[in-house]
């Protein structure tokens, strides 16, 4: 059973809850539709597994006699809390769903987790992030436009994703209980920084004790044989992240500039949807002719399994400073959709996972410039 088959969602609420989401994960950045989408295979999940909790008040309850559901999302909160949706008995007589709207809350746990590294509190969890920042080459691994709250955002995803494709890809190195694998990223000596850590006792399927290490420490030389774990790939040829300025593009007009109306400047929002659609297509054209003179203009980003492009968004027309936005394009045959736009925050901590974009106009010291 669906998401919404079981609960009735208002459409106009969905961006709302799922905004909500990111920022109790601690990503304000998140994607809303691909939080969604988790949100709804783990549903599916407990659904199938009978594992959905029905309540009355906090307290646990037969079926009829419940008025409320919570099901496991496997999101949690910077500090560790495992974050469950909820939904709320239907109070609108003659509905066609039991149960009405999506929310979420915590479930108080100690610890800060980074995917699927375990630490037992904050402070240990924001140590290690501290001493990766610190071990590799010097970079921004904090927004520029939002407040979050831990000081390495960019980061902490950076690793989440990484270690989760590393994962796919079957390029963890285990030796007895322990897990070596490659960050991606480099010291100042071009030494290459991994992550030795233990695999969990109480959940197999969680690990503990994370610390980074240089490709010549002692572990991996004794622990791990000297063997060198591969880093984490997102393409197979140069030309994949190569942005064609020449193919079509199309967009997504109403989930552009509906769904994601507050990624819009506020000097723009005043103007009728048809006149900031009219902007963007302009937009468009104005980053079509400057990527036939630099191919680096149009950034390559990973996401759902895809290569996807991000293309600066000026909507005033004038070429100069930080953009308004990114648009993301996915090629499709022989042309490019454009699906959502994204904020110059949640652009850089997507491009970010590939590369260190070296784009004058993705630059996380920067905040958006006004206009």
């Amino acid at each position: 059973m669906r998401l919404d088959e079981f609960t009735y969602i208002p459409p106009e609420a969905r961006e709302k809850t799922a905004r909500f989401l990111a920022h109790l994960i601690g990503d304000p950045t998140a994607d809303p539709a691909e939080l969604l989408a988790r949100v709804e295979a783990n549903f599916i999940h407990c659904y199938n597994e009978n594992q959905i909790i029905y309540v009355n008040g906090e307290q646990p309850v037969p079926e009829e006699e419940a008025n409320a559901v919570l099901f496991r999302t496997e999101f949690t909160t910077p500090t560790g809390e495992e974050i469950f949706g909820k939904c709320t008995v239907n109070k609108r007589p003659g509905g066609r769903h039991r149960w009405f709207g999506l929310f979420f809350q915590p479930a108080r746990r100690e610890g800060f987790t980074i995917g699927d590294l375990y630490f037992r509190s904050w402070n240990d969890g924001i140590k290690f992030l501290e001493e990766v920042a610190n071990m590799a080459i010097p970079e921004k691994w904090s927004y520029a436009n939002y407040e979050s709250r831990h000081p390495y955002p960019i980061l902490k995803s950076y690793l989440e994703k990484t270690f989760e494709r590393l994962q796919e890809q079957d390029r963890l190195v285990r030796m007895g209980d322990q897990i070596l694998f490659n960050t991606g990223l480099i010291n100042q000596w071009f030494k290459e920084i991994y992550i030795v850590c233990d695999v969990d006792p109480e959940n197999p399927n969680r690990y503990v004790n994370a610390h980074p290490v240089l490709e010549n420490d002692r572990v991996v030389l004794e622990t791990f044989g000297n063997i060198k774990p591969p880093m984490a790939t997102f393409f197979s040829n140069i030309t994949d992240v190569i942005f064609d300025p020449d193919l079509e593009i199309n967009t997504d007009d109403a989930h552009i500039i509906d769904d994601n109306f507050d990624r819009i400047p506020p000097e723009y929002r005043q103007l009728r949807k048809s006149q900031i659609f009219a902007l963007f297509q302009s937009a468009i054209e104005f980053a079509r002719i400057m990527a036939r003179r630099n191919y680096k203009l149009v950034v390559p980003q990973y996401f759902n399994g895809r290569i996807q492009f991000l293309m600066p968004i000026y909507l005033s027309g004038e070429f100069s400073g930080s953009p308004d936005c990114a648009l993301a394009l996915e090629k499709i045959g022989n042309c490019y959709r454009g699906n959502t736009i994204l904020t110059l925050d949640m652009a850089y901590q997507n491009a970010r996972l590939i590369a260190k974009p070296d784009s004058t106009w993705l630059n996380p010291d920067a905040g958006r410039s006004h206009k």
